[in-house]
């Protein structure tokens, strides 16, 4: 029996071809074969890989003109990842970066993690407990681990060692973060949660960043309405400076919102990088 494709159904249809999972690794590296230093890309709390689209590959192509080959890695919401970023692996995801920087194309010691918002926060996280990269550039990061995103139960968003890591809850059923689904305004649930904290609770979820190898890179947002990144990465900068930190740190803040994150903060961010990384990753 023949199937009839009416409008409707060549609707849905198309609709379920564009809603199929993101791949989870993108990669665009320089083509001369010649090894170049990394830097891998880690997007935010919507999950997928949203670097991994058509539309930016002219951007991350500009990554070249730095001599830096480029991916987008997909850490949930992907092909093969978990569906919800509950209680993610670091273990796992620094297993598949470390797979990236052993491959013939990479300089040896010339690797950076850029994550934006919740990918900020995994790419201290990760260069906090692994010696994987060797550059972090965290872009409107958090101090702190948080609970897992988009979940009403209250959960870790990361795990370490087969153990959920310590984290602040910003509960998704409260007032602050369902009226935020309104108003785009999420920044006064962060604070009232980490107001709520005790320093003890501070302390257990805040990200040891003072054992990361190598330069720190921070962008915050003065005027961020999704969580406080400028205020969050105050406090990254003064936790460096007591513990001593001696590498490279450079903080950019931003005017604009969540979302200032321009072509020319990139360049920033980009040069900066080849300042700190040395001639051996040139």
């Amino acid at each position: 029996m023949k199937m009839l494709i009416t409008p409707t159904l060549l609707v849905g249809l198309l609709a379920a071809c564009s809603q199929a999972p993101a791949p989870d690794l993108h990669k665009l590296y320089i083509n001369d074969d010649q090894a170049h230093p990394l830097v891998v890309l880690l997007g935010g709390s919507d999950g997928g890989n949203y670097f991994a689209a058509a539309q930016m590959q002219p951007l991350l192509e500009q990554y070249h003109d730095y001599g830096f080959s480029v991916a987008s890695l997909g850490y949930f919401g992907t092909e093969n990842t978990p569906d919800k970023p509950r209680e993610l692996s670091l273990e796992v995801i620094n297993e598949r970066i470390a797979a990236l920087a052993a491959e013939p194309a990479i300089k040896d010691e010339c690797v950076v993690l850029l994550g934006f918002s919740k990918g900020a926060e995994l790419a201290l996280l990760l260069g906090s407990h692994f010696d994987t990269a060797n550059h972090i550039v965290a872009a409107f990061p958090s101090h702190v681990a948080w609970n897992a995103v988009k979940s009403p139960s209250s959960q870790s968003g990361w795990s370490l060692n087969r153990e959920p890591l310590a984290y602040i809850d910003a509960p998704l059923v409260s007032f602050d973060m369902l009226s935020g689904m309104i108003t785009g305004e999420y920044v006064d649930a962060f604070n009232d949660a980490l107001a709520e904290a005790s320093p003890a609770d501070i302390d257990a979820a805040r990200i040891p960043v003072e054992q990361i190898r190598g330069s720190v890179t921070l962008v915050s947002s003065k005027q961020d309405q999704i969580w406080p990144s400028y205020d969050m990465a105050l406090q990254i900068e003064e936790h460096l400076k007591q513990e001593g930190y001696s590498k490279p740190t450079l903080h950019i803040a931003l005017e604009g919102d969540h979302y200032s994150y321009d072509r020319e903060t990139m360049h920033k961010v980009l040069s900066q990088l080849n300042d700190v990384m040395g001639p051996d990753c040139g």
